[in-house]
């Protein structure tokens, strides 16, 4: 009766309706409320979980990675994975025949060790899979068994490995052969002491290869007993590599409420926002080229972590074209794609990392303009279906590193044939219509290799004119004909700033790098490599310019000004050590802007400006920098020194922490610091000149003990044991000097051929005047002068040497252009004040 009322009554059945779904909404909301109210914490700690636990929920996406090259990035050697043949093969390379066997289900090795003799060593190991596969060996350490990494399901293991170091014998996938993979820039016999050696600290896995080989990864480096106990939860990178660890996001998917947190989101690191930074800094940190500051974790903000290398000389061309390996996100933020929003998804499928498409579609899915506009030969200008008419062989030229492995710059730029022409920079016409037989046939010149664009380049820079005629006509060639192609008033819009850096770097380029730092509209590495161009020079104007870019809101560019304030505060630490009556006060406004830096939100800025400030001298640091300043300034300097410990295998590190407590006034923290430096890196040259003199300084205390004023009233025994130390102190400073200078000759042996060894000549040149050795001084200074005329030290150093052997005639030279330089500085008007002396005497 009642439902047939209700059923003859829409409002009663609407009351109804309204009642029900405010009770269903009334629940609906108690459930989540109760769920927005009781979130995670923030301090919860999340784990890595293995990808197991991710398969269940996510097949499709583990179906793409599998077999992936993030899945091959590193493996267990096995007859599965292993994709060289072991069959007894003989690699022969400068002078060496090494051998690959097997021995039962091993994979052996007989090839030179550290030692300089033959060994077998087995392969434990695989990296990668195509276009070549590299093989690893444990040297030392917690040996591994092949079992102990098998037994785990998809290779998760927290077993710790010991020194595991890439073989250079590696395996050519595509062409199916062993090759001996040099490194670049080196076409001869490595020696077993060299860190390039396959067993020195280059090739080390554990050093320059597992993070970004392996997901949490933990380096684990004892530098006393110069031992690894390395970790991973997963020897590949898998899901939790890009993620972030995964034990919240399963314990939210759990959970008998919505998967969600209101603080911690699903759990696992954001890769999807409005913004394309999450996802680009989640690949960056292993595809650039860069140094880990340490502190990191999977989606952290990259530069705070990272310091990524500008574009410098020998790294990328004067334009910002990739000239070594930058791994893509260096060239990438130069691109407009970049500043556009793009991801590294829009061409790339995440999980199988394969590109979407392998024609111009991978183009023209996004830039989805009137047809042919772009893809046709209306614009390419090249045969339909030819190599030519593809986008990515003129915006995204190609170059082999690796023999084997060839990389497309990222930043997408258009080629610029006209700038070949005025500057000498690559273009990626002349890259393909190089007629490569033209002169690789003379037979006159059997060590001429000119496989690619790049090593005629190198060979132009080595002054092979036949290869600069070569290529100027070319690039003139080229040209002619972009601009017939494409007249003036119909050319596509050209980025000002590839020009602008390579102009600046030009011999008169000074006023262009001035207005690029400035540029806000030019990318941040660009600004930050303008910025650092100007380190070395001394103007007004480019010290200006840097106090100004301390603003800019990249850490980048601020970084690379604090180069250039840091080259300030030397200059005048320098001209105060010459000066009769120093004054602090000429730090007072390089204290109070590097101060202003310590307690800055970007810790890559505080690492950076705690560097810097470090460098002042005590005295202006204490009386022009507040109690609060100081206070930021001992938090900045911690997270320094932790930055510096993330590479602790590595000597420079604490060659540099040695030299930081030097500067804090901590000389026996620096001493200790040196010998562990000594002890890490043996071969390295360095830390054993800075001990010595470090143990100078204190052998002159005793001397000074040892006066007759001074020690009258020691007895004669305590004067006997001062006697002994002082003799023990000198000793040592001299095995030192002596072990420095050998190590500095066998670097400029290795250096021979290779460009930017001027530091090392002029090191080396010092050492033999304390050696002695007046013709070896004389030889390596003026090659490190000319190799780097203008900069001061070298001017200085070959003008005192030749004032100090009584030649005034050489030493003015110098004198005059270190005035030019810097005409008020002390030191160098009295060193021309000497010179002067001396000409008149002559006369």
């Amino acid at each position: 009766m009642n439902d047939s009322k209700s059923a003859q009554n829409p409002g009663a059945r609407k009351r109804y309706w309204i009642v029900g779904v405010l009770v269903v909404g009334l629940v609906l909301a108690s459930y989540i409320f109760a769920d927005w109210y009781q979130t995670v914490p923030d301090n919860v700690e999340r784990s890595f979980v293995g990808r197991e636990s991710c398969v269940a929920c996510h097949q499709e996406q583990a179906d793409l990675f599998y077999g992936s090259h993030h899945d091959l990035a590193m493996d267990v050697a096995t007859r599965k994975t292993v994709l060289a043949e072991f069959g007894g093969q003989q690699i022969e390379h400068f002078g060496i025949t090494s051998r690959v066997f097997m021995d039962g289900e091993r994979f052996m090795v007989n090839t030179e060790g550290p030692d300089g003799l033959m060994h077998d060593y087995e392969v434990k190991f695989v990296f990668g899979v195509t276009p070549l596969q590299q093989y690893m060996v444990e040297l030392d350490g917690p040996k591994t068994s092949r079992v102990s990494l098998e037994s785990n399901p998809g290779n998760k293991t927290l077993v710790p490995l010991g020194r595991v170091q890439v073989l250079r014998l590696s395996w050519d996938t595509i062409n199916k052969k062993w090759f001996y993979l040099s490194p670049p820039d080196v076409d001869e016999k490595i020696d077993p002491t060299d860190p390039l050696h396959w067993t020195g600290i280059t090739q080390s896995w554990n050093a320059s290869c597992a993070e970004c080989h392996s997901t949490n990864v933990k380096k684990n480096f004892d530098p006393l007993s110069r031992k690894y106990s390395t970790t991973f939860s997963e020897i590949d990178v898998s899901c939790e590599a890009c993620h972030g660890p995964g034990s919240l996001h399963i314990e939210l998917a759990e959970r008998n409420s919505l998967f969600w947190d209101r603080k911690q989101g699903y759990g696992l690191n954001k890769l999807k926002s409005t913004s394309n930074l999450p996802q680009i800094e989640t690949c960056a940190p292993c595809h650039s080229r860069r140094t880990d500051t340490g502190g990191a974790s999977v989606g952290c903000n990259y530069d705070d972590h990272y310091s990524c290398q500008l574009i410098r000389e020998q790294i990328y061309h004067d334009d910002g074209q990739i000239r070594d390996e930058d791994y893509v996100y260096g060239s990438f933020i130069q691109s407009k794609m970049y500043h556009n929003g793009v991801l590294c998804s829009d061409c790339h499928d995440p999980h199988s990392t394969k590109v979407k498409f392998p024609d111009n579609r991978l183009c023209t899915s996004c830039h989805q303009h009137p047809a042919g506009k772009y893809d046709s030969i209306n614009h390419h200008h090249h045969q339909e279906g030819s190599t030519g008419s593809l986008c990515v062989e003129c915006h995204m030229p190609a170059t082999t590193y690796m023999d084997v492995d060839p990389r497309r710059d990222h930043s997408f730029r258009i080629p610029r044939p006209d700038l070949s022409v005025k500057l000498g920079t690559p273009n990626a016409c002349t890259g393909c219509h190089l007629d490569t037989s033209k002169l690789t046939q003379d037979e006159s010149k059997p060590d001429r290799k000119l496989k690619q664009y790049l090593d005629w380049i190198i060979a132009r820079e080595q002054n092979d004119s036949e290869v600069a005629a070569e290529l100027k006509h070319v690039d003139q060639q080229m040209a002619d004909a972009f601009n017939q192609w494409y007249p003036e008033d119909q050319a596509p819009e050209r980025a000002g700033y590839y020009e602008a850096l390579a102009v600046g770097k030009t011999e008169n380029g000074l006023p262009t790098l001035l207005e690029l730092a400035t540029d806000r509209s030019a990318p941040g590495i660009f600004r930050a490599s303008a910025t650092i161009e100007l380190a070395d020079d001394a103007s007004q104007e480019s010290l200006d310019v840097a106090l100004k870019a301390l603003k800019d809101p990249d850490p980048k560019v601020v970084t690379a000004a604090l180069m250039r304030i840091d080259m300030e505060i030397g200059r005048v630490a320098d001209r105060m050590q010459y000066s009769d009556s120093p004054d602090p006060r000429e730090f007072k406004k390089l204290v109070e802007v590097v101060a202003d830096l310590l307690g800055h939100s970007s810790r890559r800025i505080r690492i950076e400006s705690a560097r810097v400030f470090v460098s002042i001298p005590v005295e202006a640091r204490q009386r022009y920098s507040s109690s609060e300043e100081r206070r930021a300034f001992d938090a900045a300097f911690d997270e320094y020194r932790k930055s510096l410990l993330v590479q602790n295998d590595r000597a420079m590190t604490h060659t540099m922490l040695a030299g930081l407590y030097e500067l804090t006034g901590q000389p026996d923290k620096a001493i200790d610091s040196y010998r562990t430096a000594i002890m890490v890196g043996p071969n390295l040259a360095g830390p054993r000149v800075n001990l010595a003199a470090i143990l100078d300084g204190r052998a002159r205390a005793l001397q000074s003990q040892l006066r007759p004023q001074a020690g009258s009233s020691m007895t004669a025994g305590q004067m006997q044991d001062i006697a002994r130390r002082l003799t023990q102190l000198q000793a040592e400073s001299n095995k030192l000097r002596d072990e420095e200078h050998e190590l500095l000759r066998v670097d400029i042996e290795r250096s021979q051929g290779l460009a930017g060894t001027h530091g090392l000549h002029y090191r080396f040149g010092m050492s033999s005047y304390l050696q002695q050795d007046l013709e070896s001084t004389e030889k390596h200074l003026l090659e490190a002068y000319r190799q780097e005329p203008d900069i001061p030290t070298y001017l200085l150093g070959l003008a005192t040497f030749y004032q100090q052997q009584q030649k005034p005639g050489e030493a003015a030279k110098y004198v005059e252009r270190l005035i030019e330089l810097d005409p008020q500085h002390p030191g160098y008007r009295s060193l021309a004040s000497e010179v002067s002396r001396q000409l008149e005497a002559k006369n």
